[in-house]
């Protein structure tokens, strides 16, 4: 596929990638934004998807290097999700074509609103750490949230971040910061793992991708500063008015 774009709008995209990237840092779900965005300035569906998918690499990218070097990211708790997510996301891409999107959206609707009542009725949770005990009963309970958040990046996609996040706060006894820095690798991973079949169709249009990704990695740099300037308090805010925005959005469309 080839298309034209003018300056002004290369501009623009470039931009809204950075502004992106400083949130995407913090809570992800950028895909939310920039799908419709360049479906707007004339991508098909699929090549927006395409091209959005490839600025989260940058998203990604770039926090891991900053979170790392903090000491934020657990390796022990990372390696089993990311296996799980990663062999699960497939299997969901396969299901997706015999499922029912409204149905789907829904469920959707319904998750975010029940993570928002437990946010709010569970005040100080991951405002610090918890610390826990690795165990095969850890791992083996990892894996299956793995598998079902896998499944759902397989089959929808947007907003993965939220449901990773949550998984480490309220099960892995991670504070909001430490949630944010583990989920890099694994939504890196499930990226990585989707791209070649959207690049193999031509889906990613490298003219807007590359500016956007680069942008995008720009503002994730910034972004992952403040999260750990900024703390779980901030990231929590975020996190609540993000997913009830989403739960409104769903279930009332």
């Amino acid at each position: 596929m080839d298309f034209d774009f003018s300056l002004l709008q290369i501009g623009m995209v470039c931009l809204i990638g950075i502004v992106l990237g400083i949130w995407g840092a913090i809570l992800g779900s950028t895909m939310f934004v920039l799908v419709p965005l360049l479906n707007y300035l004339g991508l098909p569906i699929h090549a927006a998807i395409g091209t959005a998918k490839l600025s989260i690499v940058g998203r990604e990218i770039m926090p891991i290097f900053v979170f790392g070097r903090s000491g934020k990211i657990t390796a022990r708790l990372v390696v089993p999700l990311c296996l799980s997510l990663i062999v699960s996301a497939h299997l969901g891409a396969l299901l997706a074509v015999n499922l029912d999107g409204e149905i789907l959206r829904k469920i959707v609707g319904a998750s975010m609103a029940i993570m928002s009542l437990i946010a709010l009725f569970n005040k100080n949770t991951g405002l610090g750490e918890t610390p826990v005990t690795f165990t095969l009963r850890h791992d083996l309970i990892n894996i299956a949230c793995g598998t079902l958040i896998g499944f759902y990046t397989g089959i929808f996609g947007g907003g993965t971040n939220i449901f990773i996040i949550f998984l480490l706060v309220y099960l892995s006894g991670n504070s909001f910061l430490q949630a944010v820095a583990n989920s890099k690798i694994p939504n890196i991973l499930v990226t990585a793992a989707s791209l070649p079949a959207f690049i193999g169709n031509g889906y990613v249009i490298w003219k807007i991708g590359i500016p956007l990704t680069l942008c995008t990695a720009l503002g994730s740099t910034l972004g992952a500063k403040i999260a750990l300037r900024k703390g779980s308090r901030l990231i929590r805010a975020l996190f609540l008015a993000l997913v009830i925005s989403l739960a409104v959005i769903y279930l009332a469309t």
